[in-house]
């Protein structure tokens, strides 16, 4: 039996990590195990418990950056030793997303008692990209987090048989610890057929003219993301060129969003909280997609790059390394920074040669195709995990 224990997402929910390695995964013997609260939303999961899926109980939080949120995860890691230490069959492999970095050094300590073999899989860099956002809150208590919080994350990379990473980066920032387990970057993945199919049954009618150009950010309103240098950016075509901006998502910042759009006078909307097939039928419809992350982000590849590229966006990006390359090497955008090549130029850049620029967007393709099909990369993971 195979252990799946990731604090976020489920096997329900659409292009979430766990379910894309819980579906790759259906020739084995797999549970999963993750908590009963969903991060986006702040709203407890309509829970389908089995005797293959487990969640376990945590506190609610409303902010992303706050004490309750990470008494949530300790909870969740508590609650979880509990579990594993009530199991009637040891588990031949348990699989723990990070973060949370609690969880993964409760299951490293339970595999390493238990001889069983323990595979990490890298998904952000915690606490490392917290630190841009936790630099500008006056709270000592949340900083003084950080120090314990950095040591059991590097405890338990050295813990892991195997490193599993969502970017090269990744994966190696855990192996820089660990020299001995064997490494696989497997980028989130894209499934053309799928994301066409969940287009074509969105029920949502969209009007769009000829003349506007649409942009999209589509995803989290949370912290980690730079929304004034966006809505102050889009704020330079007011006046010169006919647009729409969409927030194509909802969370703990809208508010910030909401007061943004009205400072800049920028013609936006937020369409909330939406099913994923109607999030993709927006960024359809979109021509232009911004992939925007806080300046100094940690994060070298996002969800919601993997979504632009899904649907065919031209891409505005800000992230450095990885993403940056392969918006540069199949010319599915531009990049952009902090300094001299920022946002507001890139985009009147975008404009004024959106003839040529429009032609880019069937690149995306060929991008799908040679690094981010899902196909591909998760026919990987049952010979990982079963070898």
């Amino acid at each position: 039996m195979i252990l799946l224990v990731s604090l976020f997402g489920d096997i329900y929910t659409n292009n979430s990590r766990i379910s894309n390695i819980f579906h790759y995964t259906s020739n084995l013997t797999i549970n999963v195990v993750t908590s009963d609260f969903n991060h986006g939303s702040k709203r407890y999961k309509e829970c389908i418990d089995n005797i293959n899926n487990h969640y376990l109980h945590v506190p609610a939080y409303k902010k992303n950056i706050s004490i309750e949120r990470i008494y949530s995860h300790i909870v969740f890691a508590y609650r979880l030793k509990k579990f594993l230490n009530s199991l009637q069959e040891i588990p031949t492999v348990i699989y723990c997303a990070m973060p949370t970095s609690t969880a993964a050094y409760v299951c490293g300590k339970y595999c390493k008692k238990h001889g069983v073999k323990f595979v990490i899989d890298v998904i952000d860099l915690w606490p490392d990209s917290l630190r841009p956002i936790v630099a500008g809150i006056k709270n000592r208590l949340l900083n003084l987090f950080i120090f314990p919080w950095k040591y059991i994350t590097i405890q338990s990379y050295k813990m892991a048989d195997v490193i599993l990473g969502e970017s090269k980066k990744y994966v190696n920032e855990a192996a820089f610890y660990n020299h001995r387990a064997p490494i696989y970057p497997l980028y989130l993945g894209v499934d053309k057929k799928g994301v066409k199919k969940l287009v074509a049954e969105s029920k949502l009618t969209l009007n769009k003219s000829n003349e506007e150009r649409w942009i999209g950010y589509a995803g989290s309103l949370g912290m980690s993301y730079d929304f004034e240098s966006l809505i102050k950016g889009v704020a330079v075509l007011n006046g010169k060129y006919q647009y729409k901006l969409f927030f194509i998502g909802d969370g703990v910042c809208r508010a910030k969003v909401e007061n943004l759009i009205n400072q800049y006078s920028v013609n936006a909307e937020i369409t909330g909280f939406l099913k994923y097939g109607d999030l993709l039928k927006y960024l359809s419809y979109c021509d232009i997609a911004v992939n925007i992350f806080r300046d100094k982000t940690k994060v070298v590849h996002s969800y919601k790059f993997n979504d632009y590229v899904a649907t065919n966006c031209f891409i505005l990006n800000s992230l450095l390394g990885e993403t940056a390359d392969m918006v540069d090497r199949y010319k599915v955008g531009l990049n952009f920074d902090f300094k001299d090549n920022t946002f507001d130029k890139v985009l009147l850049q975008c404009l004024e040669f959106w003839d040529e620029y429009r032609e880019w967007k069937l690149n995306n393709e060929r991008l799908v195709d040679e690094l981010l099909d899902k196909e591909a990369i998760y026919s990987q993971i049952e010979t990982i995990l079963s070898k």
